[in-house]
């Protein structure tokens, strides 16, 4: 099992199995949500077992074969840190995840990054996951809103790219300037705002300065 962080700093554990053919794909991942349904489950580290996968829906895990255990299997335990930065993780009200909380966890930025820039949200076509680690890790960018101010010089110094490649991306970032209000909402990656709920928001209140100084009441 090992630990994702997640663009909210939300910790979850994901199985690690031997490759196993899946609806018409290999798979050697699947996620199990929580620590809650660990326990749930009872499932333990070594175990054998069954793994549901519905349409492109991410493989989990469903039920422990524990009548085939040998005895060698270990018990997962709940983390006192963040895999990444090592900062503590906390829970928060009554959620059953548990959150990493360093508001500058390196894990959390490049996961809000990548899900800015992706086909949903931005869309800045050849500016994947690596590169953006890449940018992150040489202190390019530090949040999203710092990939608009990106320069070919910038980008021409990262590995795999050459003169062409760079003017491409660059093109690409400067074209994404121009986005639909839900597109740019979703992009925020604001817990429990999806992209339905995005189109909502941006249905209701028309302009971002107005979602801006939304009270509780405006948005129920």
């Amino acid at each position: 099992v090992f630990l994702q962080v997640g663009r909210t700093g939300v910790i979850t554990p994901v199985a690690l199995m031997d490759a196993v053919s899946l609806a018409g794909t290999t798979v050697t991942h699947a996620t199990l949500h929580n620590f809650d349904e660990i326990q749930r489950l009872g499932v333990k580290i070594g175990d054998k077992v069954v793994v549901e996968k519905k349409g492109d829906i991410i493989p989990k895990v469903i039920k422990v074969l524990d009548k085939m255990r040998n005895g060698t299997e270990v018990t997962i335990q709940i983390p006192s840190e963040c895999p990444v930065c090592l900062k503590k993780i906390v829970k928060q009200g009554d959620s059953v995840a548990v959150f990493c909380s360093n508001t500058d966890c390196s894990a959390k930025s490049l996961q809000q990054i990548a899900h800015f820039v992706s086909k949903k949200a931005f869309n800045i076509d050849g500016l994947g996951k690596k590169i953006v680690e890449q940018l992150l890790d040489q202190k390019t960018i530090s949040s999203a809103a710092d990939l608009f101010f990106i320069t070919k010089d910038d980008v021409i110094s990262l590995e795999g790219f050459a003169e062409k490649a760079a003017d491409n991306l660059v093109a690409s970032i400067n074209d994404a300037k121009q986005i639909s209000l839900s597109r740019f909402i979703y992009a925020l990656g604001i817990r429990h705002v999806g992209e339905e709920t995005s189109m909502s928001l941006a249905e209701h209140f028309k302009t971002l300065e107005k979602l801006i100084v939304a009270t509780n009441e405006d948005l129920i």
